[in-house]
């Protein structure tokens, strides 16, 4: 009886983790930072060319 309640409290929880970080991206961001677990991601630069690939010329509308 107890195992099952311990079981079934764990799959709600993570579901509902599951969810809230869907439907709720920047306040999971904002818990992620205050716990000290977020993860830097570097920001896109905007470079012209392509990957920021200096030889692109950027006129021809491909790569190289």
């Amino acid at each position: 009886m107890m195992i099952e309640t311990i079981i079934a409290v764990l799959l709600v929880s993570l579901a509902a983790l599951y969810w809230y970080t869907r439907l709720f991206p920047t306040g999971w961001r904002r818990l992620k930072m205050s716990m000290g677990l977020a993860t830097s991601v570097p920001s896109p630069s905007h470079a012209k060319g392509c990957d920021n690939c200096s030889a692109c010329s950027g006129k021809s509308g491909g790569c190289h």
